[in-house]
């Protein structure tokens, strides 16, 4: 429910805001800005937070209970009762917030980035994807044209991993407490615990949000890396031979099964891709017997499958090392050596705003003779 909500608010806010092409620097700057200040004001919601739960346990501890000398449990549970009865409405309001400020924050970046969401596709695939990251909600385990996403994951690992994305703020945030409080002890400055309260939530709440943004970034900045792909290298994709029209398809499934998630933007590149190459059927994955076909293909062609998989790479989360080794193969299947490091600076760049040009994509690797050269 929240969900959907999300995503119509979020459609709602991005109706009017669709362009041509990669967002100008000047609307890339607003992006920072707005990140910025969602950030600050993740941090200042902790402060106020922290001060008053950290507030009430010093008049608690100092006022009523007068440093906590010779008082039962049995007398002071009522009090305790109370004091976490506060400390909850204080948090579910705290929490409320940031996800209010995830929420707007989104809203402008997407607004400034133009990224369409008003469309009927745009709603589906870029509204709910940035409703899942205000959120914080992984993304769903689903079949994308026949390919799997998580065919390289165990069951019982997704399982597992859900669990823990459900709890890890929870969690997280015990343990951090529980963990401050036996050392403080340990340290004898114990009653002065509360004290830390404010900074501590609002470091914490900084961290939580720009993670939350920095993904938000990746998914409303990765779709307009898949357009300048497609609008270089797939404009007469009607002329590409079968061979090559296989090693693409499989090429960007394989790609995605490696890098074990089901990201919009992978989902998008999946999309413009097929409908490039006018491949409507779902697609059967078998990499292994189409890799041969690489080796075989053009030197246009063999640039056109890499710069594919290289942005399929960069546009994710994060990129994984299956997803770096089967680029590196393709690369040495094709008589060239993979950059590694550029790859990573890309993937960095990209969430800065920076623009995927094809120039990019070609310095992430070099030709194998004039390596060695």
């Amino acid at each position: 429910m929240l969900e959907r909500r999300f995503a119509a608010y979020l459609a709602q806010r991005g109706a009017d805001s669709g362009t041509e092409g990669h967002p100008p620097r000047e609307r890339v700057q607003a992006i920072r800005q707005v990140t910025a200040w969602t950030i600050g004001l993740s941090a200042l919601a902790g402060i106020v937070s922290g001060g008053l739960i950290g507030g009430a346990e010093i008049w608690m501890r100092q006022g009523i209970f007068d440093g906590m000398e010779d008082v039962g449990w049995r007398e002071a549970l009522p009090y305790w009762g109370a004091f976490y009865a506060f400390a909850g409405v204080v948090s579910a309001v705290e929490i409320a917030l940031l996800y209010a400020l995830a929420l707007i924050g989104i809203a402008r970046v997407t607004q400034h980035s133009g990224l369409p969401l008003s469309s009927c596709e745009g709603h589906r695939l870029f509204a709910h994807g940035l409703a899942r990251t205000a959120l914080e909600f992984p993304s769903p385990q689903v079949q994308i044209f026949g390919v799997d996403p998580y065919a390289h994951v165990s069951r019982w690992k997704l399982t597992a991993l859900s669990i823990a994305y459900k709890l890890k703020v929870g969690v997280s945030s015990f343990i951090l407490r529980v963990f401050l409080r036996r050392v403080a002890a340990r340290m004898a400055i114990r009653g002065m615990v509360p004290l830390f309260a404010g900074p501590l939530y609002a470091v914490w709440n900084a961290y939580i949000i720009w993670r939350i943004m920095t993904e938000a970034r990746v998914r409303t900045l990765g779709p307009f890396a898949v357009d300048n792909l497609i609008a270089a290298h797939f404009q007469d994709a009607g002329d590409l031979g079968g061979s090559e029209r296989d090693v693409l398809v499989h090429a960007a499934g394989e790609m995605l099964t490696r890098g074990r998630d089901a990201h919009p933007n992978q989902i998008y590149l999946m999309s413009r891709l097929r409908e490039a190459l006018k491949h409507g059927e779902d697609i059967t994955l078998d990499w292994a017997a189409i890799r041969r076909h690489l080796s075989t293909l053009s030197a246009a062609g063999q640039s056109r499958v890499l710069n594919l998989m290289t942005v399929s790479c960069v546009i994710g989360s994060r990129i994984h090392r299956d997803q770096t080794a089967l680029l590196r193969s393709a690369c040495q299947d094709c008589g060239t050596v993979l950059h590694e490091d550029r790859v990573r600076d890309l993937s960095k760049a990209l969430k800065r705003g920076h623009k995927v040009t094809d120039s990019d994509l070609f310095a992430t690797r070099s030709d194998v003779n004039s390596r060695s050269a």
